[in-house]
């Protein structure tokens, strides 16, 4: 992720808190012109948002084939690192999003509804999406596994993300288990009896 002024913005939220600071603190931590900040963050719900999209197009740019083919849950977990691999410069910030004293809790709720969309172009970029009213259900069920993701990647003491990508493996496991959250695996057929045909007995 090089956005230059979201990265600069959020190290000063790092640095202070989400609530009780006004934005003309960070713009002025950050060295951004007030102007600038309001015309690209005009609320602080922007910021988040600018950090989904950012996970969006990263997620979707120079797919490789792990990422379109083979199984199922090999693809989502290769997709979603991605996303979470694009939070990692603002992840000081995020992870303070769930602390009632210097986060903002009801920010994680407004952009609750945005994360459905990425989810539905996760299963787009997977080659699982359907076109119809089922992609809504599975991107609903896979933002509940996007969000237990992110839970364990803002409090992940690894450089390497081991406790993010474990915690992720586990939820795409049970996610595999729900009804219609994710289509079944086709069946190989066996070479043999495909090639050898019926004779009755």
């Amino acid at each position: 992720m090089t956005d230059p002024v979201l990265l600069a913005v959020s190290r000063a939220i790092a640095e202070t808190a989400w609530t009780n600071v006004p934005m003309a603190e960070w713009a002025a931590r950050a060295d951004v012109p007030l102007a600038d900040l309001q015309a690209r963050f005009p609320t602080k719900l922007a910021i988040l948002l600018a950090w989904n999209k950012a996970a969006d197009t990263m997620m979707l740019t120079d797919l490789s084939a792990d990422e379109q083919e083979g199984p199922i849950r090999d693809r989502l977990f290769a997709l979603l690192m991605r996303r979470i691999d694009a939070l990692q410069p603002g992840r000081d910030a995020l992870a303070l999003l769930p602390d009632p004293r210097r986060g903002a809790p009801h920010l994680l709720v407004a952009v609750a509804p945005h994360l459905l969309p990425s989810m539905v172009w996760t299963l787009e970029a997977a080659g699982l999406a359907t076109g119809g009213m089922l992609d809504l259900l599975r991107a609903k069920a896979l933002g509940i596994t996007y969000g237990l993701t992110l839970r364990a990647f803002v409090a992940d003491p690894n450089p390497d993300l081991s406790d993010t990508m474990k915690a992720l493996d586990q939820a795409l496991k049970r996610l595999q288990g729900w009804p219609f959250a994710l289509p079944r695996e086709a069946s190989p057929t066996a070479p043999e009896a495909a090639a050898t045909p019926s004779n009755g007995l």
